[in-house]
């Protein structure tokens, strides 16, 4: 979707004061908070100190216990890797075993500074680590898990040694490891197709699995903290626990069948019969040694890690909303995100009208929807009940509410009522529940919406919706209006452009798409509705007639994903989002030439949409698939005769007072705007 900042073109000029945000070759993520977390381990050495380690290779550090945290930059240096074990030694070093999201990648990681930078190590570098342990008396020892077997150093991770037969059927996608805390050569190994066990240090291994449902797959191994013949594992299939190290397990009664996948576990150090599981469905604990279990949490919830401070706090690292904190043995509980910034963003929009921004969530397991700041005090909150599961793709603003386009439809948000409500999209006496990947509001009547199965249209404010197809193919890509004509909006197909002068309800077939890849954004120069931007898989094409013929614009703009483009409204200035190649591209010349864009702050060079605010175009908001929307100033003048003031300078030292700021100005622009005006 190509964004162009309908900016209202004041009279004087404001000259925007950089200044007043900090560095401004640098994005700030400004949220929403939360996010998948992978892994929680606190520090040894210092009980206040805890690390989260993410799905995209994002580290976080947290000095109070939890209650907030900090990004460490440069901190682990590949992006798309999972970090799900962490390890802190007694000499203060920190292992992480990680893994390629997209490959069959990954290793272990040192870091020698608190996680500030990491060393890759060498011997175990491109093997895909899910599980690292640590011999308790003797740091130098360590043991991972890899898809492709079971590994061990002796000297501190310096070289590494596989301790598994190499291609052995069953030694195979190694998921967890644990190492006996009185003998480094007693070491057991969860794969996916159930545990097994070596007491020689790996000459010789054997599965265990008597008790078990065949085929489980082994998720954790916990030795008890107080008798190393009692062995907890959890799988696929349910918590066991052995008190004979291994050799029979028994199944634990109470976790319902619906909820028997257990990512995590833990027992609590001051009450030994007290055992917590992770599962799918929310959090359970057995307070009498497994012979009962109870919900802690909701069983919307997906835990991956738990976490008992030295203070009796709990901490559980979720899909999606992130970190969960309880002071009370987990009768209550509260986010502890202050500071945790890895939503995946799809869309933004900011209504300059009421001085909020909207963040459209995917990937959200369960917790995602609308995210919007709130006018008051620029939290984030939940807008609506309703979309929590629905993968929101497209994102539109009008008077008559919010609307989104889904992976299940589009839907509406109309205060004052809380919920969201499905739009009927009826065709043929079918409910279509069409994927939705952009809206347009032409009007507050009439909206537009693209989809695989054709362009859908409303009149009436989105109460009801009608399906064109446009030519030879059903699906429709992208869609894109003039600012200078408001009713002529393009449409692309994979294998056509059409042309609409009345608002979508009639078309014409204009030429053929763009010729190379799938066109995801259309879009018009604001001072020449002839010059027409199309961003496709396959780079960005530029027409000077309409869409009639098109030229592939590199000039600095590599090949690859664009996915968004921002035009500033002096009708030279784009910005374009690379999502093969990664980063954020300026054009100064109407998309002739291009240059990369500072980087630094970006939690994802990668990014899906692009917002610049409508009112001053002071700003550059990017949403990515980790670490939510960040923000960028821009050295920006706009001339006027009734300009508002200039912002004065201070100093912005969080994001939430970024948001702030971004608010104070849509505000006062908005007031600027209704002010009375003299003759």
């Amino acid at each position: 979707m190509i964004r162009v900042a309908r900016a209202r073109l004041m009279a004087t000029t404001i000259a925007v004061s950089v200044a007043s945000l900090g560095n401004a070759q640098t994005w700030t993520p400004i949220g929403p908070p939360g996010g998948d977390v992978r892994s929680l381990t606190i520090d040894r050495n210092d009980p206040d100190v805890v690390y989260l380690g993410t799905i995209d290779g994002a580290i976080y550090r947290s000095k109070n216990g939890g209650r907030s945290w900090r990004r460490l930059d440069p901190g682990f240096p590949l992006r798309a890797h999972s970090l799900d074990d962490i390890i802190v030694t007694v000499r203060g070093e920190i292992f992480i075993g990680y893994w390629q999201v997209d490959g069959g990648g990954g290793g272990v990681a040192r870091s020698l500074d608190g996680g500030r930078t990491f060393e890759l190590l060498d011997g175990i570098k491109g093997h895909s680590v899910r599980g690292l342990d640590v011999f308790a008396s003797n740091p130098n020892v360590l043991v991972a898990a890899a898809i492709d077997g079971v590994f061990r150093s002796e000297n501190g991770g310096a070289s590494w040694s596989r301790i598994s037969p190499e291609g052995h059927p069953g030694l195979r996608n190694v998921g967890s490891i644990a190492v006996d805390r009185n003998d480094p050569n007693v070491i057991y190994a969860g794969t996916w197709h159930l545990p097994w066990k070596t007491i020689d240090g790996g000459r010789n291994w054997r599965r265990i699995s008597a008790g078990m449902i065949p085929d489980s797959d082994v998720m954790t191994i916990t030795i008890d903290l107080h008798s190393p013949r009692t062995i907890y594992a959890t799988a696929c299939s349910g918590v066991y626990r052995s008190t004979s190290r291994g050799d029979a397990w028994s199944k634990a009664r109470g976790i319902p069948n619906s909820s028997r996948r257990t990512r995590a576990f833990i027992q609590d150090p001051r009450q030994p019969d007290t055992l917590f599981a992770g599962t799918t469905e929310g959090l359970y604990v057995s307070e009498d040694g497994m012979r009962s279990w109870r919900r802690l949490t909701s069983d919307r919830l997906v835990i991956n890690t738990i976490a008992i401070l030295q203070s009796g706090a709990f901490l559980l690292g979720c899909d999606g909303v992130g970190v969960l904190r309880s002071d009370d043995r987990g009768r209550t509980w509260t986010s502890a995100n202050q500071g945790f910034l890895e939503r995946s963003v799809a869309r933004i929009a900011i209504d300059a009208s009421e001085t909020r921004l909207f963040a459209g969530l995917v990937n959200a397991h369960r917790h995602g929807g609308v995210r919007v700041t709130a006018p008051d005090n620029c939290a984030w909150c939940v807008l609506g009940r309703g979309i929590e599961g629905r993968e929101v793709l497209a994102l539109a603003r009008t008077s008559h509410g919010t609307f989104v386009g889904t992976d299940d439809g589009i839907h509406v948000h109309r205060p004052p009522s809380n919920v969201w409500r499905r739009m009927s999209t009826e065709d043929g006496g079918l409910e279509r529940h069409p994927r939705i990947t952009e809206i347009l509001a032409l009007s507050d009547r009439v909206l537009l919406a693209a989809s695989p199965s054709g362009l859908w249209r409303s009149e009436d404010a989105g109460h009801g919706w009608t399906r064109r197809m446009l030519g030879r193919s059903s699906v429709v890509s992208a869609i894109g209006r003039s600012t200078v004509n408001p009713r002529m909006v393009l449409a692309a197909t994979p294998l056509d452009l059409f042309r609409s002068e009345d608002g979508g309800g009639s078309w014409d077939l204009v030429a053929g798409a763009p010729p190379s890849g799938r066109t995801q954004a259309l879009g018009f120069l604001p001072t020449d509705d002839g010059v027409v931007f199309a961003g496709t898989t396959r780079g960005l094409f530029k027409s000077r007639d309409g869409g009639r013929s098109w030229r592939h614009r590199g000039g600095g703009l590599p090949h690859g994903s664009i996915p968004d483009i921002a035009v500033h409204p002096d009708g030279r200035t784009v910005y374009a989002a690379n999502y093969t190649h990664g980063g954020v591209y300026r054009s100064g010349d109407a998309g002739e030439t291009w240059s990369r864009m500072p980087e630094s702050g970006l939690h994802s060079e990668r990014i899906w949409a692009l917002e610049l605010d409508p009112t001053l175009s002071a700003f550059l908001l990017a949403a990515a698939p980790h670490g939510g929307i960040h923000l960028l100033p821009l050295e920006t003048s706009v001339s006027g005769e009734d300009a508002a003031p200039a912002v004065e300078s201070r100093p912005i030292p969080s994001p939430k007072c970024l948001i702030t700021e971004i608010i104070r100005r849509l505000d006062r622009s908005r007031r600027a705007d209704l002010a009375p005006q003299s003759r």
